[in-house]
């Protein structure tokens, strides 16, 4: 054979492989489902998400509901299984919802990722989440640097949730090893049951000198709660998330501080590590990602 010959055939090979590979990308189908899509956090995992899958050539079909609900969500895995789709991202509503629906996705061959929560299920090949434990204790630490004594009134997501109680453990533990009491509210995520705690427990505990809630909205309702009581310049509140509405908070030196989580990142991340999972890549089990504090001294950096 002629070296010329040689030569055009390797390129052919190489041209054809790049176009399957090209064809392999474009023709994929991937479902995602989050939290809902009235939060501000998970409207921009969301963006970066599809924004992710147009970049790669991949079709992202957001399956997400527009208010936290897990039936519904399991509803929308399941039905992303019927539809036949190659991969799934699950930014859980309550983690311990998918049990049937993932050992459906496994006999199926269809990968699943999750976002922000971890799901104790062995078919999540891969998570994609701030490092909230070490966050939260960031934020820990900056609380009990603020006060001088006092308690600490830490408002929750939902019973038994990785992220809510991961954040919560965080603070917990730095405020207890300070010397400080804590006292710990579920409120299911739920920004008027932040506002009615604080509110409840700001009358009937005056020794509160900080309140942390385990996301932004929340930690804004404590704000609201503390000003209509006349209390607020005697809090130090913080939140997590880095919500834009709670920089501006911020600024206006009403909350004291947040934990700014990289939803961008986490988005982005998730998408790309259930690509490779569907080529048959390896791809890291757990991807940390690092969170922020931000103050009204960096503010300013992030808006």
């Amino acid at each position: 054979m002629k070296l010329k010959s040689l030569k055009t055939i390797l390129a052919s090979v190489a041209v054809s492989a790049t176009m399957a590979g090209a064809a392999m990308a474009e023709d994929l189908r991937i479902a995602y489902t989050g939290y809902s899509t009235d939060n501000t956090f998970w409207i921009g995992v969301a963006k970066a998400a599809a924004a992710k899958a147009d970049e790669m050539g991949v079709e992202l079909i957001d399956l997400t509901a527009s208010s936290p609900d897990a039936a519904a969500q399991k509803d929308a895995v399941d039905r992303a299984i019927n539809m036949g789709v190659d991969g799934i991202i699950i930014g859980s509503v309550d983690n311990r919802a998918f049990g049937a629906s993932l050992d459906m996705a496994k006999r199926k061959g269809i990968p699943v990722v999750a976002v922000d929560t971890g799901i104790d299920h062995d078919h999540i090949a891969s998570l994609v989440q701030t490092d909230n434990l070490a966050a939260a204790g960031i934020a820990g630490k900056y609380i009990v640097d603020q006060i001088d004594g006092g308690t600490v009134l830490i408002l929750g997501g939902s019973a038994g949730h990785q992220t809510g109680n991961a954040r919560r453990d965080g603070v917990k533990n730095a405020a207890e090893a300070a010397g400080h009491e804590v006292i710990f509210q579920i409120c299911d995520w739920k920004d008027a049951c932040a506002y009615e705690t604080t509110i409840n427990f700001l009358q009937s505990n005056p020794d509160i000198t900080a309140i942390f809630s385990a996301w932004d909205p929340g930690a804004l309702a404590a704000v609201s709660a503390a000003s209509e009581l006349g209390k607020l310049d005697d809090l130090v509140i913080v939140g997590f998330d880095g919500n834009p509405a709670n920089l501006v908070s911020i600024e206006a030196g009403e909350l004291a501080a947040t934990i700014k989580q990289d939803n961008a990142r986490m988005g982005a991340e998730a998408v790309q590590n259930l690509v490779g999972l569907i080529k048959g890549d390896e791809v890291p089990e757990f991807t940390p990602i690092d969170g922020i504090l931000i103050t009204s001294e960096n503010v300013a950096d992030y808006k």
